[in-house]
């Protein structure tokens, strides 16, 4: 259970966590009507379009690859960070999302290039390791919803040629891999 977008999402008490890290596809469709879809089923699970310096540089380093970073949830710092109000336990302040702690901070990667196979499309979160804590997994079930928001659409088309969850992008000079966000982005 969640409540809010973007920045200002929240996670509910007894939240199922588990879900997917992100997700590839291989689409008969153009590359950027592609991420555009990819995008939009990113938002549509909660996720808000990144609007800091980390695109510009993002587009500029994602060549062949097309790309859109967005992010959901903010660190945990400050004074309440570490003393929450109040436990989930504590009926009825649990059931009021002001009370449910943020999602922790993720940074969510759709990618998309032309392949000999088709287009392939590449959607991965990265939790914030230094500011997520024992919470990496906060947006697991939103990226579950975002895949199956994708299967639907690219399926129901007959366009989808392909599709499986992924735990990890072993394509390092893809934008969704874990040393391109680390290296090119500074994502930590």
């Amino acid at each position: 259970m969640y409540s809010g977008n973007g920045r200002s999402a929240r996670i509910g008490p007894g939240t199922d966590r588990r879900g997917i890290r992100g997700a590839r596809l291989v689409v008969r469709a153009d590359p950027a009507e592609a991420l555009q879809y990819a995008i939009t089923a990113l938002r549509g699970a909660r996720f808000a379009l990144d609007t800091t310096p980390r695109q510009p540089r993002l587009m500029a380093a994602a060549a062949p690859w097309v790309a859109q970073a967005l992010t959901i949830g903010r660190p945990t710092r400050g004074l309440w960070a570490s003393t929450p109000m109040f436990e989930y336990g504590d009926f009825p302040m649990n059931m009021i999302p002001l009370f449910w702690p943020r999602v922790a901070l993720t940074l969510a990667i759709a990618c998309a290039r032309n392949t000999d196979a088709g287009t392939e499309l590449v959607i991965y979160a990265h939790p914030s390791m230094l500011r997520a804590g024992d919470r990496t997994n906060d947006s697991g079930p939103l990226m579950a919803k975002a895949y199956t928001a994708l299967q639907r659409r690219f399926g129901s088309s007959g366009v989808l040629l392909h599709h499986e969850p992924l735990d990890r992008v072993t394509d390092d000079g893809c934008p969704a891999s874990a040393p391109f966000v680390r290296r090119q982005l500074d994502w930590s």
